[in-house]
């Protein structure tokens, strides 16, 4: 099962890491302005988000393998599309579907752990799966960098669309229905409203999504600022730019490492929360950057490797333990916590896009923001809910 999530979950990587050496090609073949180009990461985005509603709902009504196929199939035929486009229009479009069409294999990934596993092991497992997506992070910008010299941008797209296909001969092949007892009121409006009702309604899926929507959204700042940051207000040469990308990849993977040998020991709450005095220093140090504006590689670094370090404990804890709420309609909540943190990428790129002209400060203080939140959610938010549930029963 790790090894299904990391090639279902890795995607997402690929999707954005391997896009991203091919940007600048892209935009001068197209002659397209800046806004084209970040639309075609935003667009992916935004989709990517809100295509999860519908695949979340219909793996509850028809289940996880169907969706997965379809969702599958549809990504790799937008990433083949994307390589022939003759338009920025057309590849903008291919970008957009090739996102929804990538909700289909996050969300019904997160689900199946919950059909297969209870929370605490399914943290284990799906830190497992992450750990495989941080080696895939790793590789791709690699990978990307080097398929960009060779051929060129449309070897990129041709290369996202084949690993979609990797996937799908995976599932198609060795992956089981997952799923005990189909709903068919999932995907039935009255069904589908008293399901949304339910979960947004409920505090526990709210503290726990909190905490996975401000790790993604400190991830957001670190991938999208970063770049930004390293090479133009720091002047740090390529290979400095390169080693940054590796090690923050790097520190994830450990981090992931770490926690799933800590849930045994502390549960989801201990480990979580361990991750949040990580959080806590890294926005000191953040703080620390923006407020004095200082320009070095080194803090700067240090600052995504506690990052990332701490997103590997936050990301696994937080994607088991939202939908692990409700077991009977694990879909549904599935795409609900994958929208939330796709809607906190996007207004941090949107933050982003207005405020990094200013240098270091602002992107310092956006980690510095969902480092914050994080510590809040982890050390406040959820542990109140856990006492609240503890007192009731």
């Amino acid at each position: 099962m790790a090894l299904f999530l990391a090639v279902l979950l890795g995607l997402q990587p690929v999707l954005t890491d391997l896009f991203i050496p091919a940007m600048p090609a892209i935009r001068q073949e197209f002659s397209a302005p800046s806004i084209m180009i970040q639309a075609t990461m935003f667009g992916a985005m935004i989709a990517f988000g809100l295509g999860q509603l519908i695949w979340g709902a219909l793996s509850d009504r028809v289940g996880r393998k169907p969706v997965l196929l379809w969702g599958l199939l549809l990504y790799v035929a937008t990433g083949l599309a994307g390589a022939l486009a003759v338009s920025m229009e057309a590849l903008l479009l291919s970008r957009m579907v090739q996102g929804a069409a990538l909700g289909a294999s996050v969300v019904c990934g997160r689900a199946m752990v919950r059909d297969l596993y209870e929370t605490g092991e399914g943290a284990q497992v799906l830190a497992r799966g992450l750990s495989g997506l941080g080696v895939i992070a790793i590789i791709s910008p690699l990978l990307g960098g080097v398929l960009m010299d060779i051929w060129g941008w449309r070897a990129n797209i041709v290369a996202i669309a084949c690993a979609g296909l990797i996937g799908l001969v995976m599932v198609w092949r060795y992956v089981p229905e997952t799923i005990a007892s189909k709903s068919v009121q999932a995907t039935q409006w009255q069904g589908l409203k008293a399901n949304y009702i339910d979960i947004l309604t409920h505090r526990g899926f709210l503290s726990w999504s909190l905490v996975a929507l401000s790790t993604y959204g400190g991830l957001f700042v670190v991938l999208s600022g970063g770049p930004f940051i390293f090479l133009r207000f720091l002047e740090a040469s390529a290979t400095e730019f390169g080693a940054a990308i590796a090690m923050g990849s790097s520190s994830y993977l450990v981090g992931t490492l770490v926690c799933r040998r800590m849930i045994p020991k502390r549960g989801l709450l201990g480990t979580m929360q361990a991750a949040c005095t990580i959080s806590l220093v890294t926005a000191v140090l953040a703080i620390v950057v923006g407020w004095l504006e200082i320009r070095a590689v080194a803090p700067v670094l240090l600052m995504q490797m506690l990052f990332g370090f701490a997103h590997g404990f936050h990301q696994p804890c937080s994607n088991a333990a939202a939908p692990g709420l409700f077991p009977e309609k694990a879909g549904t909540a599935s795409s609900w916590v994958g929208l939330l943190m796709a809607l906190a990428g996007v207004m941090t790129g949107l933050y982003l896009s207005v405020s990094l002209d200013g240098g270091i400060r602002p992107y310092a203080w956006g980690v510095a923001f969902w480092c914050l939140l994080l510590v809040l959610a982890g050390r406040w938010i959820v542990p109140r809910f856990i006492a609240s549930a503890r007192r009731v029963k």
